[in-house]
């Protein structure tokens, strides 16, 4: 099982990668305005979402 960094994953995906550099920030600068915990876990839920989303779609079989 190997993991390649794929530029073109990201191309094809524009929403999707927006969407995790976003949440990415978001939840980086987000404890210095203290919002709601329950706002912080849905942001934390779509930044998983979104992980998972680009590990399958960079994930390269062995034999292939």
């Amino acid at each position: 099982m190997t993991f390649r960094f794929d530029k073109q994953a990201l191309i094809a995906h524009p929403v999707h990668t927006s969407a995790f550099i976003v949440l990415f920030l978001l939840l980086t600068f987000l404890p210095l305005i203290r919002p709601p915990v329950i706002l912080c876990l849905l942001l934390l839920g779509g930044l998983v979402y979104l992980s998972m989303f680009f590990g399958v779609k960079f994930h390269r079989a062995d034999n292939s």
